[in-house]
């Protein structure tokens, strides 16, 4: 049964993950920005290759005192486009963005996604992750790193 179970999960996962898509690229659109969903088997390729890279794990992500707009600024010159997962990769769906729209934008982040979120370079090189402290509007926390793998 537990196999069956983990399956089941991982079905429900990708329905909560698909019905969610529709209000995230609205929430984009409301700030101008054009985003596409990243298809289901894309999305899953995607958080096994950021969990693989061991970014923010074991309580690795610090406290920046850097800017966000910054720290955002520095991560899309890596190129054209980006992908972003909401915080909860699992549930969140991701999107591919303009890195040119993201900077745009970067005043929308905290009320987009309030937990954080995670940006990937294309093509595939490095990872961003950006955690919001839930009680303090200026602090950020930031681990990024290699990805190891390129597509």
């Amino acid at each position: 049964m537990g196999a069956n179970r983990t399956r089941l999960d991982e079905l429900l996962r990708r329905r909560r993950r698909v019905s969610r898509v529709p209000a995230a690229v609205a929430a984009w659109a409301a700030v101008g920005v054009a985003a596409s969903p990243l298809s289901t088997d894309r999305h899953e390729q995607l958080v096994r290759l950021l969990r693989s890279a061991s970014i923010g794990r074991f309580g690795e992500l610090r406290p920046c005192t850097v800017p966000l707009s910054d720290v955002v600024s520095e991560f899309t010159q890596r190129g054209d486009m980006l992908v972003l997962i909401g915080w909860d990769v699992d549930e969140e769906p991701g999107l591919l963005l303009s890195s040119e729209a993201l900077r745009q934008s970067v005043a929308h982040l905290r009320s987009i996604y309030p937990d954080g979120f995670a940006l990937l370079d294309q093509p595939l090189t490095s990872a961003l992750l950006i955690d919001f402290d839930a009680d303090d509007h200026t602090i950020l926390y930031v681990d990024g790193g290699s990805l190891g793998w390129v597509t």
